[in-house]
């Protein structure tokens, strides 16, 4: 996956993305999984995760906490060959959401977690474990592939 930091295009998209969460916050709840925690708190540089601990102050979001039945979900994903256990943090994202009955996850993960494919294969185990269907997009889904200011 790209990081949206190293593509112009993407950073403004996101950018815009959070702009619209946080200007109908009545319509949109942003959720944040330990995954994310865990993955800021990998970056490469003290700039990059004070940046990152910095922007989040900045928007209204809930964490997630640390829970067992999604990560038993993420774990029902690998064997049910949703995706292989190389991709346990990708799943562990989808399961975070699912169980904390969100509706969407976003993500710029277009090769593992934003296709059909994936999505699909996501909501039989879902169905198949009485979890409810979810979708998994990029924020293009939320802007509609508006770029602020166009």
């Amino acid at each position: 996956m790209m990081n949206p930091d190293q593509d112009p295009v993407r950073r403004v998209i996101t950018e815009e993305f959070f702009r619209i969460v946080a200007e109908k916050s009545d319509e949109y709840e942003l959720f944040i999984s330990p995954v994310v925690i865990e993955e800021l708190g990998k970056a490469k540089t003290e700039e990059k995760r004070k940046t990152s601990d910095d922007f989040l102050k900045t928007i209204q979001h809930t964490r997630l906490p640390e829970n067992n039945e999604a990560e038993n979900l993420a774990w029902i994903y690998v064997i049910d060959d949703v995706m292989s256990e190389a991709r346990m943090e990708d799943l562990r994202h989808v399961a975070y959401a699912v169980v904390a009955h969100c509706d969407y996850v976003i993500t710029w993960n277009m090769r593992h977690l934003a296709r059909e494919q994936t999505v699909s294969r996501v909501n039989i185990t879902n169905a198949l474990e009485h979890y409810r269907t979810i979708y998994i997009a990029t924020p293009e889904f939320i802007t509609g592939g508006k770029v602020y200011g166009q």
